[in-house]
């Protein structure tokens, strides 16, 4: 199957992760980064600006790109309902290719690890290195590889996907409208290191289904070190892996997030 990046977050997809606002665990990670960092940010895959607008509200000087157009249009509705007017951009991270250069590159959210294709991913962070300014802290999330129920026992022929649809959550739009979603596992690949689903979306309008859409998508799971090659062909030093948004540097006993904190060698080197 042929995956489209941008199809996990169009349409209803869009509608549902413009509901999806909560900035409780990893804001003030980010924040405190950026403004350590100093001058302008730029928050990639900013989607629907769940971190990217509480920043411009708290004074950060922070501009959005986003490969998805549908969940742009959300972020500026959002933003001039907030009386804010942020610059947004619509690329695909492993194309990027802005006017300016940034003191501070954050992907927020498990988003890069929506990049397809280890090619990709290397080129989104060679981008990344080419939009900071000397010195300039990039930092982003990824996910330890965990294969859910995968059993290397099990031989391949008894693994049967997709998987049985399995509520996921319903989220309220007001009045009696409401979107229910439900996923399903299409695929785990644990040599290539890659996850594949299907989510269904169902717009109800009371008991009457307004409309449905299934859309399908993929997640690339890293290991540690294979992560710290990838950052040093990128350009990268100093970098920190720190769990689960708090100053720990990584280890078992996190969840599986890893945060990579890196910089930008100075003009010089």
């Amino acid at each position: 199957m042929t995956f489209d990046e941008i199809d996990m977050y169009s349409g209803l997809a869009a509608l549902h992760w413009s509901a999806y606002d909560d900035p409780a665990w990893d804001h003030d990670f980010y924040k405190r980064i950026v403004e350590q960092a100093g001058g302008l940010a730029l928050d990639v895959a900013c989607g629907a600006g769940r971190l990217l607008r509480r920043y411009l509200q708290a004074g950060l000087a922070v501009e959005g790109v986003d490969s998805a157009a549908d969940m742009l249009a959300v972020c500026r509705q959002k933003a001039e309902a907030e009386g804010l007017s942020p610059v947004l951009y619509c690329q695909p991270m492993q194309a990027l290719d802005l006017p300016k250069h940034y003191a501070c590159i954050y992907v927020p959210c498990g988003s890069f690890t929506c990049v397809m294709g280890q090619e990709n991913a290397l080129e989104a962070l060679r981008r990344f290195h080419r939009h900071l300014l000397p010195r300039g802290v990039l930092v982003f999330n990824a996910f330890f590889g965990d294969w859910g129920d995968y059993d290397y026992n099990q031989p391949e022929k008894e693994r049967t996907y997709p998987t049985d649809w399995q509520p996921h959550v319903v989220k309220d739009l007001g009045g009696e409208r409401r979107l229910v979603i439900d996923r399903r596992t299409t695929g785990i690949d644990p040599v290539e290191q890659i996850s594949t689903e299907e989510r269904r979306y169902r717009l109800y309008d009371g008991e009457d289904l307004q409309q449905e859409e299934v859309h399908a998508g993929q997640n690339h799971w890293y290991f540690k070190k294979e992560m710290l090659l990838m950052l040093r062909l990128a350009g990268f030093e100093d970098v920190q892996v720190k769990g689960d948004y708090t100053d720990e540097d990584f280890g078992p006993q996190h969840s599986g997030t890893m945060v990579f904190v890196c910089r930008k060698p100075s003009i010089n080197q």
